[in-house]
């Protein structure tokens, strides 16, 4: 699995975790992922759109360079947590 993906799979726990929202039919909903093909993401049969990931970033305030891996911060906020590994 790309590592992409196994960051916004671990993203989609942490806006679970934080409330943001309730389930992976509400973030697949959200941004226009079919849930079956999130399992395919997790079985490593297919990925993350790039049009996908623009909709994570807009609607979450995710930095996107954090998830191609190039900063700690997860979000566009001072105050954002820091993941480093996945």
């Amino acid at each position: 699995m790309h590592e992409v993906d196994k960051r916004i799979l671990k993203l989609i726990d942490l806006l679970i975790f934080e409330k943001k929202i309730k389930n992976q039919k509400d973030f697949c909903s959200e941004v226009g992922l079919l849930l079956p093909n999130l399992s395919k993401i997790r079985k490593g049969e297919s990925r993350f759109r790039v049009s996908h990931i623009e909709v994570i970033s807009k609607k979450y305030n995710v930095n996107i360079n954090w998830i191609f891996g190039t900063e700690k911060k997860v979000f566009r906020t001072p105050e954002s947590i820091e993941i480093t590994s996945v």
